[in-house]
């Protein structure tokens, strides 16, 4: 697809035209339209989040802070109280540079600590995130099917379903109490912090009946703290791909994305075994069985090629103390916020026009679109394409979606050249 595609149906039409005729259709009853919203429902626009197999080749990102923390129980049979709270020490610079001790608690809601499935389910809407510029005040997840279409899972059951409803609610549940936080230059003071990571979810179905079918405009609010966490420092690259993530086994995942964060300043990373098996952490009866559960962990890592570790070995220091030694193999560099944010949105972008047009030939030319254009004029005329779809046949979306775009670039001035 190229510049000149057009619309099977005559010459250009300017966007003005466009809505015209359109809203002549909506007088007239053939346009379905939509109440409006009422007060209590978001102020952002629910988009739709389509499900591309791209999801999976796209560099995946965490943040940075949540790579380490403890937050889920991978034990088939967890011997602790799933609501027992979950903590982590690390150290922070304090005032004038020295080091302080930062506690971090995670106290779970009413349905208890997370599992592997609620663990895979923050990991792709942190990828959401990134994907729809890291600025929104809340996560367009679309449909519960287009997330389990990112794991490639294609024929998820009621109970899947049931489980991904359930994890959602364990995500928004979790309360965090951290102790010397950070240290607030601007003020001189430590500062201690109570927050959660996520507010309200939101459902959209059919109709009112439990069975009706889902409409894609499912969404789940930031907390105003995570946003702002998320914002300035942005996420962090891992060095590999959702599709790999989503191959391992659960532990795995959770070491892979900690030693993802450890190697962003560290060649080799050298931890105490049991201190490691805290921090994923790993619930067994021994350290001894920790070591065999963490050596089964870094054997599936390395079987399945994460690129970002090149070898592991286990050692006993002379107080009969195990350390565990990573050794990093592809180097992996922490992206400014700014740049991810953009490199980002433009993706999204595209990635919602190739599933309006529905066709992935003119990638280049919706890229330069939406890189000329921004993501407003995108979202218009997106809005148009689907207004005119709902209205009636459109043999060609990809050329008519060419002329909306033209007819907005002539109206802001902009040149689109291939």
């Amino acid at each position: 697809m190229n510049k000149d595609q057009c619309n099977k149906r005559g010459g250009a039409e300017p966007v003005g035209d466009v809505l015209a005729r359109l809203m002549a259709k909506v007088r007239k009853g053939t346009l379905e339209v939509g109440p409006e919203s009422p007060a209590t429902e978001p102020t952002t626009d629910p988009v739709v989040v389509p499900a591309s197999p791209l999801s999976h080749t796209r560099p995946a990102v965490y943040d940075f802070d949540l790579a380490e923390f403890p937050l889920f129980s991978f034990a088939k049979r967890p011997a602790r109280d799933r609501h027992a709270p979950l903590t982590h020490t690390d150290t922070i610079r304090g005032k004038d540079g020295r080091p302080v001790a930062r506690t971090w608690t995670a106290y779970p809601g009413r349905l208890g600590v997370g599992g592997a499935t609620a663990h895979a389910l923050l990991f792709d809407l942190l990828q959401l995130y990134a994907e729809q510029g890291g600025r929104a005040p809340a996560i367009q997840f679309g449909t519960l099917r287009s997330l389990f279409l990112r794991r490639g899972e294609r024929n998820p059951s009621k109970k899947d379903y049931d489980r991904i409803r359930r994890d959602f609610a364990v995500l928004r549940g979790y309360d965090f109490s951290c102790r010397n936080a950070y240290w607030d230059a601007h003020r001189r003071a430590y500062v201690d912090m109570d927050w959660r990571l996520f507010g309200a979810v939101r459902y959209f179905k059919a109709g009112p009946g439990d069975g009706a079918g889902e409409r894609p405009h499912g969404q789940i609010e930031l907390s105003p703290t995570f946003r702002a966490a998320l914002h300035a420092r942005g996420l962090f690259r891992l060095g590999f791909e959702g599709e790999l993530f989503h191959r391992l086994p659960p532990l795995a995942q959770r070491l892979a994305v900690y030693l993802a964060k450890m190697f962003t300043y560290q060649t080799v990373h050298r931890r105490r075994v049991a201190d490691l098996a805290r921090v994923l952490p790993v619930e067994t009866r021994s350290p001894a069985d920790a070591r065999k559960v963490l050596g089964r962990a870094v054997d599936r890592l390395l079987r399945a090629g994460l690129p970002i570790l090149a070898a592991h070995r286990a050692e006993r220091g002379p107080d009969g103390t195990w350390w565990a030694v990573f050794r990093r193999g592809e180097g992996t560099a922490r992206i400014p916020a700014a740049a991810a944010r953009r490199l980002g949105q433009t993706h999204y972008q595209v990635e919602r026009i190739i599933a309006a047009v529905d066709g992935e030939s003119g990638r280049r030319w919706w890229t330069l679109c939406v890189e000329r254009l921004g993501t407003g004029p995108v979202d218009r005329a997106i809005g148009l394409l689907k207004e005119a779809q709902r209205a009636g046949r459109v043999e060609n979306p990809g050329g008519l979606l060419t002329k909306i775009l033209k007819d907005i670039a002539v109206e802001a001035g902009v040149r689109l050249t291939v």
